[in-house]
């Protein structure tokens, strides 16, 4: 095994041991099903009142260009947020938080034979809470928040001509809204 493969596989190594004590939460949101989207997320706890949560997701969706019809296609999304517990409970990071979030969109759309890659990256805010059942281990998270589309071009698969939609103010707001389930691993008590 190469050198320069065998360094980045140890970090990961270290990373997943050093982790097995902290606070790991793996939530599921089963409100995407009722919008034809697979949403999973991952937190992990880095401090007493912090957490970095990592969001990925898939989604079959309908895009509408200039009521020409539906184009159709599958897209994947990948977020990372920071959440910062303003009063986290003994049982470790929940109650209020607030924070910021960063999400990709990426996917390909169809329609008659025409197809369009699409691609947005967003940043904004998020706030919410987490509640964290008596057992400590059922968690439920809900929270919304505001942002903008930083980057929101659409390109055309068979010319590559791309079309930039930042310019259009609505098209570019991005309204996360969730409520997820979950549970948790590792993070005993605080008390």
């Amino acid at each position: 095994m190469k050198q320069s493969t065998l360094i980045p596989l140890a970090l990961f190594c270290l990373f997943c041991t050093s982790s097995i004590q902290a606070q790991v939460d793996i939530k599921v949101n089963p409100l995407g099903l009722l919008f034809n989207n697979i949403n999973a997320s991952v937190e992990f706890g880095v401090k007493d009142n912090f957490g970095i949560e990592v969001t990925p997701g898939f989604g079959w969706d309908k895009l509408n260009l200039f009521n020409d019809g539906d184009y159709k296609g599958q897209v994947y999304r990948l977020g990372v947020n920071g959440r910062y517990y303003l009063n986290p409970t003994e049982k470790g990071l929940n109650g209020f938080y607030i924070g910021g979030y960063t999400r990709y969109k990426g996917g390909r759309f169809t329609l008659e034979g025409d197809q369009v890659d699409m691609n947005k990256f967003s940043l904004g805010f998020i706030l919410g809470g987490k509640v964290v059942a008596q057992n400590e281990r059922l968690i439920f998270d809900f929270g919304t928040g505001f942002g903008r589309a930083l980057l929101f071009e659409l390109t055309d698969a068979a010319s590559g001509e791309q079309e930039d939609i930042s310019d259009i103010p609505i098209a570019n707001w991005d309204i996360p809204l969730y409520i997820s389930i979950g549970y948790r691993f590792g993070g005993s008590s605080r008390k």
